[in-house]
């Protein structure tokens, strides 16, 4: 049986390569196109690291937070980010696909419809933001002088697949409520979508409100503040929350399959 479900996730990830591969290389098939979509996404997100630093220039920390910490987490967040745009930006074609009935041609072919949904698109912004989100990781890092042990390249590698996993089985799941309200106009996924904007700054500065929506409701939080707790070893009392990020990341994706087949289910197609 493991043998079996270990040859099946490798048939999945070599079919899934194949079908991004393909999506990449349309988006990047227009060079101006390409870049114009790059410029713009970094152009976007250097806005928020302007008012870091305006903010900064005044006070030397806030909530126990430097201004380069900050930056640690606005880059993370936007490397996450940005590699669920590259690489499963088709999520939020779903919607879409229900209410014209093209969602019916994905049930007929012999491969998981979940899987041609997620590779049905490749987004150029991704490649901006997560090329910006790395030089503003990389420069804050090394303005903080991390001391850069195997156990702490590891841990923001882990910290990296869990936050890609995260935003994207949270953006699938509010995209799968389209099963129940397949209008096309719903603003649902993109209020959802756009709560990871939290995730950029220390929750210190938000009400308690926040704090347990990011963490409990939609769980951005995990993405960059908890495991930079650990990363930055910072003194505070959640700090073993920055440990429980695989199995916060587990959860959702749980959660957000079992919506899914609850849709597929429910599910009556072009014409009931």
């Amino acid at each position: 049986m493991l043998t079996l479900d270990l040859h099946r996730l490798r048939f999945y990830a070599r079919i899934y390569a194949k079908l991004i591969l393909l999506q990449l290389r349309a988006a990047v098939e227009y060079r101006a196109d390409f870049w114009i979509g790059v410029v713009g996404a970094v152009l976007m997100n250097g806005a928020g690291l302007v008012f870091i630093a305006a903010f900064f220039s005044r006070i030397p920390a806030v909530a126990g937070w430097s201004a380069w910490e900050v930056a640690t987490l606005y880059g993370l967040t936007m490397i996450a980010y940005g590699l669920r745009e590259m690489l499963c930006d088709g999520i939020w074609t779903l919607r879409v696909q229900i209410n014209r009935g093209e969602f019916d041609r994905l049930l007929v072919r012999p491969l998981s419809p979940a899987l041609q949904i997620v590779t049905s698109l490749a987004s150029i912004h991704g490649v901006g933001n997560v090329l910006l989100g790395l030089v503003v990781f990389l420069t804050a890092t090394h303005r903080l002088e991390l001391d850069w042990t195997v156990a702490k390249v590891l841990w923001v590698l882990m910290t990296v697949v869990c936050g890609l996993i995260m935003v994207t089985a949270i953006s699938f799941l509010a995209n799968v409520i389209g099963f129940w309200e397949p209008g096309t106009q719903s603003s649902f996924p993109f209020m959802v979508s756009n709560v990871v904007e939290f995730a950029k700054f220390p929750l210190e500065l938000y009400g308690w409100g926040i704090r347990f929506l990011v963490t409990a409701v939609l769980p951005y939080g995990f993405v960059s503040y908890y495991p930079s707790l650990i990363l930055l070893d910072k003194e505070n009392p959640l700090r073993w929350l920055g440990y429980a990020t695989p199995l916060a990341t587990a959860a959702v994706t749980f959660v957000t399959a079992w919506v899914w087949r609850k849709g597929l289910a429910r599910y009556q197609g072009v014409g009931h």
